[in-house]
């Protein structure tokens, strides 16, 4: 830490960061955007889902087959069967309206499955928010730092709010104006930690947001897709197993209150450094894991 203090002395945020001041009320944050490149795969078509007969209900892998031998092909062809007519033409008709979330309620489906995970191609892929935070505690304290990311065609845009001082939390979430109703969150953990303690933080402020929308959590897929085959399910091992990236120096959630705290003594920036590129790294590497992901459904589909 004595070196980045260094290389960083006499520095704003701003300069160090590359951001721009933001005021929010009474609240001063810092705000960055980055952009990266990245080559961001999609699973099979919304088309391709209409010949997953597995989507009705009370369809498994062998009455699938059994139905594809006497000539029920797609979800279509489904609409005139005796028993499964009805289920078909519904999921039929929420796959052409495009309704996630009535697919996601009717399918009854943790959001790790993969069939869950192959309805995402019913939306464009800008309605897909990466969202990742800092703490300075694991439970009743404040957030420090909020990123999101968003694809832009071949490239991956981050943005992220930075508090100046701890007080000044409530300028982090204005971030999350830019979160609408039918998009769909993609976190790691999120479902356990970071989409309940915003939640718990906004009520601490009185701030009337919601995220209630789809939370697709890397964790859980990543556990039931590769669980057995790695040490663990940390960001960090699925990072290096599966998109073969390893970091270099980089600081662990559990030392960020340690750096922040060491900015906030010394009045110098270079402590948040490697924790916003922390945060960023991050975001950028969930969506290269749903990219795997995606990649491997439609191989499976072949």
């Amino acid at each position: 830490m004595d070196e980045l203090i260094g290389e960083y002395r006499y520095m704003t945020p701003e300069e160090a960061l590359g951001g721009s001041m933001v005021e929010c009320g009474d609240s001063l944050t810092l705000e960055m955007t980055e952009k990266t490149e990245i080559e961001f795969r999609r699973a099979s078509s919304p088309d391709d889902l209409m010949w997953d007969l597995e989507l009705v209900r009370g369809v498994g892998e062998r009455s699938a087959s059994e139905l594809r031998r006497e000539g029920y092909l797609t979800l279509e062809d489904l609409r005139s069967h005796p028993v499964y007519g009805a289920e078909a033409a519904r999921v039929h008709d929420l796959l052409l309206e495009g309704d996630l979330r009535g697919l996601r309620d009717y399918l009854n489906l943790p959001s790790s499955h993969p069939s869950l995970l192959r309805c995402l191609n019913l939306m464009d892929e800008e309605r897909l928010v990466f969202i990742d935070i800092e703490t300075l505690g694991l439970s009743d304290e404040p957030v420090i730092l909020l990123g999101m990311g968003w694809i832009d065609g071949g490239s991956m845009v981050v943005k992220q709010r930075l508090s100046v001082s701890p007080e000044d939390e409530p300028g982090v979430f204005e971030l999350l104006d830019s979160v609408r109703d039918d998009d769909v969150l993609v976190t790691f953990n999120g479902a356990r930690f970071d989409i309940p303690y915003i939640h718990r933080r906004l009520r601490v402020h009185g701030l009337n947001m919601t995220l209630d929308n789809i939370n697709i959590d890397l964790y859980h897929v990543s556990r039931r897709w590769w669980g057995s085959l790695l040490p663990d399910c940390r960001l960090c091992t699925v990072e290096k197993h599966v998109l073969g990236v390893e970091r270099g120096l980089d600081v662990p959630g559990a030392l960020v209150p340690e750096y922040y705290s060491a900015y906030l003594s010394t009045g110098n920036p270079g402590p948040l450094v490697p924790v916003v590129e922390h945060n960023r790294e991050d975001i950028v590497s969930l969506a290269g894991i749903l990219s795997s992901l995606n990649l491997q459904l439609t191989s499976k589909d072949k």
